[in-house]
């Protein structure tokens, strides 16, 4: 029962300076801040315990903050309290106020470095005004005055956020505590003993009822009759002046290297036991200097310094403090952790430590006392805390409280100045916390799938510490070792869980798809909450949970989905769900990718898995294209009519956009199908672009038909009808079908203006513009050139196959048009036809466009050429119902596999021999596999149509300007008009027509022009609008020109008064186009181009002034 002796007579000290301080003191200090209630007395241990530590330390805002109360304490203006009037406490704080303004700067020192100048500060200025000698009331000040100054400290770190635990129960200590009111039911004068105190010291009842000595008696469980014994047998030895006499010792074992408190052989070098020293003595020595200060009469006392109370061990010099200190503690500690266990209601014990306050408190008085050192505290509390969690007696939290508090003490104190008992303790301990941890860790693996988020951390950080002390990782260098066993357990574990998974899948009533893809979600949400919420990285870097549970579970996947892959059923399952399943395959392989095993157990062979099921789909696809445009088509208000035989009856077409909704459905259709391949993720890369490849195709082919029937609505549009016998190879592009407009046998019957430009016309030109605009987007979404770049870097890279020789080739010539042929007939026209000609043999031949010296024929011819490079001659003939047909003009054009390899259109401005100039499209029959070659294609398809149109509609317009502008409209004007009787009342007089005269012969070309300029303006994109009318603008310029310059030699030229009407009519035409007098159309330089300056000079050497 030594322990209970040792840790009552701790308990009997306490008591003691509680006692002492309420017989002196009458102040009432404010409660504490802190939660946990203190003793309040000038405790001699207050004055060290926190010597040396970083909380500790005086700050500037602290320093600052001290001096402006101080300072209005001592010049009187702070009166909060009555002791601020005292004169002998102002007094002190003015001479204490200079020490601290010295720190305003650069503090230096402690917080308890304050606390002991201000005291002896404050005991000069009592010993000068008390010359006498010190008397209790001199005693009663020195708390008082002591005790405000700690309140003032308080209320100073408190402002400033500097207020520590450790700070807190250090000056807490100096408050005094509250006094004893006046008992209201008695007089002030009773029996004349109204200020006698009660003295407690005299109490034995009070010294039993004491709190720490009854958690000493319960701890102990001691019996009353016992328990008061012993009480009064300590009492009269354990005193202040016994303490005194162990402190004494303890400087005095020191000196002569006793092993109590310790000695040089107790530390690993000697620096560390100096620096030890160092410490020790200047903590005992202020303990000392305070006992004294507080009862100065110990420094008189004989016994201080020669006689000590006896100790209850024999040979033990102490009177407080036991022959083996570290052993009583640590029994001491154990007791307490069992009773607060087993017996102190969990709401009493402080918040981060099992121990309850009370058992908190009582270790605190006794370490103290004993002189323990704060490791060995913490290195104990740990390896019970340790025991206790494998007893299942506390949780993690209790572990990790002990890991802080242990770490506090390291951060505090360099455990290279510990003692070796200390260090090898150390060492011990984490020895058994590491096996613990793991044994913790194996259990827990084996239940892998429920493993609470955050758990793995909490344990890896408690190894993380210990792994990272120097001192443990020299008895063991390769700490990891160990977790092999962690592996086995965890690979144990996997395996059951994959068939209980496997088991939970496999429904016997559906069908195996079905069964895969529950199987593969139940995989994929088990392996996503291990890799991002429960095990997020690899324990301490060696053993990755989902790496390693995944190394079981996907070999026996890829062996299902391997065996289904290639069974019928498999061919035959619907696409959707099959795709479905590949998501979650991608899936599961990413999570292999990122978090499996180095070396690979499963292959995850993903594109013999699913690759006939991609190549089918892109067969639908292209299969469904047709129908894709015809939908797009069927949906868009401007290709629906109500009547099928009268286009007039056309629904009305009203949309705020430029073009129609036909293109957007088309185009959504074409970016969906790209999204799908991209979000496939495919795994190889060479099969990835061939897919991209195949959907450039299924694109081309879509635009191509789309275009295609854009020309077929077009052509309804221009009212062409299309005989039933002809030639099978003829285009069916819209200028092909509405060639009569511009070349038919059938002229325009005077006073009859021919149909407008309708706005659902101009509507399907902007369509073509809009899907130039965005194919160009969906080049830049497939990312067309890496992509080619890519496919052309894997080719080079395979093995090259010899090509054999080609011996023919198949090539698509197609004759557009011609312009500004010839005239060969009398009517001042031609009925041109061509004829193509290979080594004089006739390969080819148009049909024949009559009356016409611009005629388009649009039709195109299968070639076949043997040889590599061929000429070909291009015959342009006017054909003669009598006699030989006559040659219009002739042209020359290549054929060569070189021109022509890259399959795609080219377009060929042929000029004829003698004038004109023949338009010839020409291709060499065939493809590549190349993303590029039908990116092309779509692109000239388009540019092609998007031209086609425009032309046709200058051609629309064309002929009505060059029937209104003709010779014949002319003499009209001047009444020239031919006629049988008219030589006989012709007048030989000459008149010039006014411009009004002049304007009013073309009146109906001007306002015909005006109404369809305005259409185009209204409708077609302004890209298109400034394409259009340059062109119609080029084109009334080659009729004047050909007004101008007949071409045939029968036709005399104009004579002045004819040249000066034809000016008249350009400059008319010129302001239409210009804008009238607001000439916010054409612009002007781009009206007057050198076509134009050309034509006006032409004039103008003879006719000046019609230009002034």
């Amino acid at each position: 029962m030594h322990i209970y002796d040792y840790t009552l007579r701790c308990a009997i000290r306490a008591y003691h300076e509680q006692t002492a301080n309420n017989a002196s003191n009458s102040i009432e200090p404010p409660p504490p801040p802190q939660h946990r209630p203190e003793r309040h007395s000038l405790h001699m241990s207050n004055l060290i315990s926190s010597s040396g530590k970083e909380s500790d330390k005086l700050t500037r805002d602290v320093v600052r903050g001290l001096m402006r109360r101080l300072d209005d304490i001592r010049k009187g203006r702070d009166e909060s309290r009555m002791i601020h009037q005292d004169r002998t406490f102002q007094n002190a704080v003015a001479a204490f106020y200079p020490k601290l303004q010295a720190q305003r700067y650069i503090p230096t020192g402690t917080v308890n470095d304050l606390v002991i100048a201000f005291l002896k500060t404050s005991q000069a200025e009592l010993a000068r005004e008390q010359q006498q000698g010190q008397t209790p009331q001199h005693y009663d000040k020195l708390n008082q005055f002591v005790a405000r100054f700690a309140e003032i400290l308080i209320q100073t770190l408190q402002d400033t956020d500097n207020m520590t635990p450790e700070l807190s129960e250090l000056l807490n200590g100096f408050l005094a505590p509250v006094t004893k009111k006046t008992q209201r039911n008695h007089p002030t004068a009773n029996n004349g003993h109204s200020n006698a105190r009660s003295s407690p010291l005299t109490s034995a009842t009070a010294l039993e009822r004491f709190p720490m000595v009854m958690t000493v008696q319960a701890l102990f469980k001691v019996s009353n009759e016992d328990h008061r014994r012993k009480l009064q047998e300590l009492q009269r030895t354990c005193t202040e002046g016994a303490m005194l006499v162990d402190l004494k010792k303890c400087l005095h074992h020191i000196s002569t290297n006793q092993p109590f408190p310790g000695r040089k052989e107790d530390f690993p070098s000697q620096q560390a036991y100096d620096n030890w020293q160092r410490r020790e003595v200047q903590q005992i020595s202020e303990l000392i200097k305070t006992l004294i200060l507080i009862k100065p009469s110990l420094a008189t006392e004989e016994s201080a310094g020669l006689n000590g109370a006896r100790s209850s061990e024999p040979n033990c010099p102490f009177t407080y403090i036991p022959n083996f200190p570290q052993s009583y503690y640590r029994k001491l500690m154990e007791l307490c952790i069992d009773y607060d266990t087993n017996v102190v209601p969990d709401n009493e014990r402080a918040k981060t430590s099992v121990l309850s306050q009370q058992s908190d408190e009582l270790l605190r008085e006794c370490w103290k006392t004993w002189r323990v050192s704060a490791a060995y505290r913490a290195i104990i509390y740990l390896e019970f805390m340790t025991e206790l969690y494998q007893a299942q007696k506390v949780d993690i939290d209790d572990i990790k409280d002990a890991i802080r508090g242990l770490d506090k003490v390291i951060k505090e104190s360099d455990p290279a100045t510990w003692t070796i008992n200390d260090r090898e303790g150390w060492i011990r301990t984490y020895e058994a916390l590491n096996q613990t941890i793991l044994q913790e860790l194996e259990v827990q693996l084996s239940n892998y799938w429920r493993v609470r988020p955050g758990w793995v951390d909490e344990l890896v950080s408690m190894l993380d510490k210990i792994y990272e002390n120097p001192a443990y990782r020299e008895d063991h260098p390769d700490p990891l070792r160990s977790f092999s066993r962690l592996k086995e357990a965890l690979q144990g574990a996997a395996v059951g869980r994959w068939r209980h998974l496997e088991s939970q899948a496999n429904n016997a009533s559906e069908d195996s798809l079905t069964n895969l893809l529950t199987l593969s979600d139940k995989l994929i949400k088990e392996i996503v909450g291990l890799s991002k919420q429960r095990f997020t990285t690899a324990i301490k870097g060696v053993l990755d949970v989902p790496g390693q549970v995944m190394a079981i579970y996907m070999p026996f996947f890829t062996l299902i989905i391997e065996n289904w892959a290639f069974t019928p059923e498999a061919r035959q399952a619907p696409i959707e769900v099959v795709f479905e399943l590949y998501q979650k395959v991608l899936s599961l392989k990413r999570l292999y990718d990122q978090r499996g095993p180095r070396q690979k157990t499963a292959q995850f062979r993903v594109e013999s898995w699913f690759l006939q099921h991609v190549r089918k789909w892109l067969i639908t696809t292209h299969n469904a294209t047709p129908e894709w445009v015809d939908n797009a088509i069927k949906q868009d208000a401007i290709f629906n009519w109500e009547g099928e035989d009268e286009p007039d009856n056309r629904k009305a077409f009203s949309s705020e956009s430029v073009y129609s909704s036909s293109i957007v459905d088309l185009f959504s259709m074409f970016n969906q199908s790209v999204d799908f391949i991209q979000n496939l993720q495919w795994p190889n890369e060479s099969q990835l672009f061939r897919f991209l490849t195949s959907l450039a195709k299924i694109f081309a082919v879509a635009l191509e038909r789309y275009t295609s029937r854009i020309e077929s609505f077009i052509a309804e549009e221009f009212k062409t009808l299309e005989s039933a016998g002809k030639d099978k190879r003829e285009s069916s592009s819209f200028l092909h079908k509405a060639r009569t407009l511009t070349g038919t046998s059938q002229p325009i019957k005077e006073g009859s203006v021919p149909r407008d430009i309708t706005p659902e016309l101009c509507i399907m030109v902007n369509n073509i513009e809009a899907a130039r605009s965005r194919l160009d987007r969906l080049y830049q979404l497939m990312d067309v050139d890496e992509v080619a770049e890519r496919m052309h870097e894997l080719a080079s890279a395979m093995p090259t196959v010899e090509k054999l020789g080609q011996a023919n080739f198949l090539y698509s010539i197609r004759v557009v048009k011609a312009e500004d042929l010839k005239a060969l007939d009398n009517n001042g026209l031609s009925d041109p036809y061509v004829s193509l000609f290979i080594n004089r043999r006739e390969i080819a031949r148009t049909r024949t466009v009559y009356k016409s010296l611009n005629p388009r024929w649009d039709q195109s011819f299968d070639v076949t050429v043997s040889e590599r490079m061929a000429n070909v001659l291009a015959v342009v003939y006017d054909e003669d119902v009598i006699g030989t047909n006559e040659e219009c003009g002739q042209a020359v054009f290549r054929l060569s596999p070189e021109v022509y390899e890259d399959y795609q259109i080219h377009d060929l401005q042929l000029p004829l021999d003698p004038q004109g100039k023949l338009h010839i499209r020409a291709s060499l029959v065939g493809e590549k596999d190349d993303i590029q070659f039908w990116f092309v294609k779509s692109f000239r398809t388009l540019k092609q149509a998007e031209g086609d149109a425009a032309a046709l509609i200058v051609e629309q317009m064309g002929q009505f300007m060059r029937y209104s502008l003709s010779r014949k409209a002319i003499d009209k004007l001047l009444k020239r008009e031919k006629s049988f009787f008219g030589s006989f009342g012709r007048s030989n007089k000459h008149v010039e027509p006014s411009l009004q005269e002049c304007e009013e012969a073309i009146f109906p070309l001007l306002d015909y022009l005006e109404k369809n300029l305005q259409t185009l303006n209204d409708n077609l994109s302004e890209t298109n609008m400034q394409v259009v009318v340059l062109k119609i603008w080029n084109q009334v310029l080659i009729n004047f020109e050909h007004v101008m310059r007949p071409q045939d030699n029968d036709t005399p030229p104009l004579d002045e008064y004819e040249e000066r009407v034809l000016v008249k009519w350009l400059e008319l035409l010129k302001i239409l186009f210009n804008g009238g007098e607001d000439g916010d159309a054409v612009p002007l330089e781009k009206l007057e181009n050198m076509h134009y300056v050309k034509l006006v000079q032409t004039v103008c050497s003879r006719h000046s002034d019609q230009f002034a």
